[in-house]
């Protein structure tokens, strides 16, 4: 298991810095003609607009940290429950990475965290693989992956919340 818990890391990086790097102007170039055609977008758009580049930084950086501190204690505890929880974050991880291609596909263009989802469903998925066999599925295990499956969504929420506070 041990080999695998650092991938998650680096994934998850890769992915983010497009979103970094990209998501602000995208945000603010796109965003009248996208809730022009796409009404239902306004919500989940209005979040980011006039949000810093520093201020999304900032969350995604929150939760880097959160995922270094899960595969620290996975490393050096090797404890059922926590390597169930770094298995549900992988799964959320991933589920989130096809959630990304399907807006994509909705509103018919590129948005930033297209490219790098479409690279890291491979090696995500290979991750999922490669580690469910590892685990003994004990009622302990099946806790922690689902623990860690909603830590991953509630998360999402708790860092918005930091970067509309930090902007």
């Amino acid at each position: 298991m041990n080999n695998y818990l650092w991938l998650l890391v680096v994934i998850f990086i890769f992915h983010d810095m497009e979103e970094i790097v990209g998501v602000n102007e995208w945000i603010n170039k796109n965003y009248d003609s996208i809730v022009e055609e796409y009404p239902f977008a306004r919500k989940v758009l209005s979040n980011y607009l006039g949000v810093s580049t520093g201020a999304f930084a900032l969350a995604v950086y929150e939760e880097l940290i959160l995922l270094i501190v899960i595969c620290l204690l996975a490393s050096l505890t090797h404890s059922p429950i926590v390597y169930g929880i770094w298995f549900g974050g992988l799964v959320g991880f991933t589920i989130h990475l096809f959630i990304h291609i399907g807006q994509a596909l909705i509103i018919r263009r590129y948005i930033p965290a297209l490219i790098t989802s479409i690279i890291s469903i491979p090696p995500s998925i290979m991750l999922i693989l490669k580690t469910a066999p590892l685990l003994e599925m004990s009622p302990t295990v099946i806790s922690g992956i689902i623990f860690g499956i909603l830590g991953v969504a509630i998360n999402l929420k708790f860092a918005h919340k930091l970067m509309h506070k930090y902007n």
